[in-house]
C-alpha cells in the first residue's frame, strides 16, 4: 500500500531511505481499494523523510507506528482515498511522541495535531474486553496507504483494505514476536498473500463487533521467515496495552470500547501498557540503533519521498 521504501539502517547510527521501481499487484496485497467514506479516520501521515498511515483516535490525536516518528511527520490527511487528490482534510502536525524505547517495547507513536479534524469521528480503540472477544481465525480489516505487491515494490497513494485472519491473538507462537511485550502485547494476522506492506506502518487494524468496527491494532512489521517482503502476514501492536500511555502522553480522553458493559470496562487495560521506561526515538543510544538495524528487514517501513519533491505535496 504506499510508496515503495527500502530503509537501510547502518550499525554506524545512520538511516537512509531509497525507493525502488516495480509494478503494482492487487490492492493491499490481496485486498481492494477502499470506498470513499468507509474509513475516514484512516489517515495518511506525511513527513519530510517519508510517509506512513495512522488512525484518528481523538479529534486532534493520531495513532501511528513508533518507527514512523523518524519520517518527521508534518501533515496528516484524513477522509480521503488518495492523499494526492485535492479532497480530504489536511491538518498540520504539532508534535510527535514515540513510545519510550519503542524498539524494544510497543512500536507506536502519537501525533498531536495543530487543531481537531473537522467532520471526522475518531475511532474507538480496543480494550481488554474487546480482546476477550478476539479469537484465532476471526477476520480483521487491514487498511492503509501502503504498497500492494508481495515483493514490496511499486508505487501507491490510494487507501486500500483487505480482510485477514487472526493467526495468533497473543503473539506467543514465534513469528518474530517481541519478547519484551509478550505475551499479549502484539498479535499476528494475515498471510497466504493477504497482508499489510511498506507504507502501511502505523495503519489501522479494525475488528468488527456488534458496536461497529473497533481499532485493535497498529501496523508494525512483517513476520519472520516469509518468502516475500509482504504477503506472509504481519505483526500488530495491541491497543489495549497502550491506551493508558496514549492518554497520559496526549492529555486527551480517548474513546475506548466498553463492550456494551459501561465505562468501567473500557478503563480496564493491562498494566504492562500503562507505563514504560527508557528513551524514545530521540534517545539515540547505540544499543537502540543496533536493535533498529536488526529489525529493519522486518519493519513495515514508511514510504520514502522521492525525486525533487523533497517533502510532502
Amino acid at each position: 500500500m504506499l510508496r515503495t521504501l527500502a530503509v537501510v539502517l547502518a550499525f554506524a547510527a545512520t538511516a537512509t531511505a531509497t525507493a525502488s521501481a516495480g509494478e503494482l499487484g492487487a490492492p493491499v496485497v490481496g485486498g481492494s481499494t477502499a470506498p470513499l467514506g468507509k474509513w475516514p479516520d484512516a489517515v495518511a501521515v506525511l513527513g519530510s523523510k517519508g510517509s506512513c498511515t495512522g488512525t484518528l483516535i481523538a479529534p486532534d490525536v493520531v495513532l501511528t507506528a513508533g518507527h514512523c516518528a523518524e519520517i518527521e511527520p508534518s501533515v496528516v490527511i484524513a477522509n480521503t482515498t488518495d492523499y494526492t487528490s485535492p479532497d480530504g482534510v489536511r491538518i498540520d502536525v504539532e508534535s510527535t511522541t514515540a513510545y519510550p524505547d519503542w524498539q524494544h517495547s510497543y512500536d507506536i507513536s502519537v501525533i498531536t495535531l495543530a487543531h481537531p479534524v473537522p467532520g471526522v469521528q475518531p475511532r474507538q480503540v480496543g480494550t481488554s474486553c474487546t480482546f476477550a472477544e478476539l479469537q484465532a481465525a476471526m477476520s480483521v480489516h487491514l487498511v492503509g496507504f501502503g504498497l500492494t505487491s508481495e515483493a514490496g515494490t511499486g508505487d501507491n497513494t490510494h487507501l486500500n483494505e483487505a480482510m485477514a485472519p487472526v493467526v495468533d491473538p497473543d503473539c506467543t507462537h514465534g513469528h518474530g514476536c517481541n519478547g519484551h511485550v509478550a505475551p499479549g502485547g502484539e498479535f499476528v494476522a494475515g498471510g497466504a498473500g493477504t497482508d499489510s506492506c511498506f507504507g502501511d506502518s502505523g495503519g489501522p487494524v479494525y475488528f468488527d463487533t456488534d458496536r461497529g468496527p473497533i481499532l485493535i491494532g497498529a501496523v508494525s512489521r512483517g513476520v519472520d521467515g516469509a518468502a516475500q517482503p509482504c504477503g506472509g502476514g504481519g505483526i500488530y501492536v495491541r491497543t489495549d496495552k497502550v491506551v493508558s500511555w496514549i492518554e497520559s502522553t496526549t492529555h486527551r480522553t480517548i474513546a475506548k470500547d466498553d463492550c456494551g458493559l459501561g465505562s468501567d470496562a473500557a478503563n480496564v487495560t493491562a498494566s504492562s501498557g500503562c507505563a514504560a521506561s527508557g528513551r524514545g526515538v530521540g534517545g539515540g543510544s547505540v544499543g537502540g540503533l543496533l536493535a533498529l538495524a536488526l529489525l529493519a528487514a522486518r519493519r513495515r517501513r514508511s514510504a520514502s519521498v522521492r525525486g525533487t519533491r523533497g517533502g510532502v505535496r
